[in-house]
């Protein structure tokens, strides 16, 4: 059984960042309505830990996210060039069903990133076995990040 050695970056009731430094991947939580000013904090301290440590891949769940304001989106997706120019080989989101979510992620895809580099998923595993982060069981896999 794998054991994951998850460093904590952050956390509050909104979100967590934390990194699996075994995959190389930084993982993003969130929760509910995200006030902007902390969903910008999170996306720069993403930014900036990606720049200082070997991060392979940005998996971002969404799963529990209610909409995304569409000047934050583009916030992010702005800041998204500067994570591939600082070595993050690729990102993913693990996506709700609720259209309007989906709708505001999708605007990440406009902003001129290579598109085999950004998926989109609707669970946790599908985003890691993508990631080529096979071979989880089901517990392991919902225990995944911190």
């Amino acid at each position: 059984m794998h054991h994951y050695i998850a460093m904590e970056i952050f956390r509050n009731e909104f979100v967590s960042l934390c990194y699996e430094p075994n995959d190389r991947v930084l993982l993003q939580k969130w929760q509910g309505y995200v006030p902007s000013d902390l969903f910008r904090r999170v996306i720069d301290m993403s930014v900036q830990f990606i720049r200082e440590h070997e991060v392979d891949m940005l998996i971002s769940d969404t799963l529990m996210q209610k909409v995304v304001r569409k000047n934050d989106a583009l916030y992010a997706a702005s800041k998204l060039t500067e994570m591939f120019a600082d070595g993050l080989k690729a990102m993913a989101f693990v996506i709700p069903s609720d259209a309007f979510t989906r709708i505001s992620l999708k605007k990440f895809a406009d902003e001129g990133i290579n598109s085999d580099s950004v998926g989109y998923f609707q669970s946790m595993e599908e985003a890691l076995n993508w990631a080529g982060i096979y071979s989880r069981s089901v517990s392991e896999i919902s225990q995944y990040g911190c």
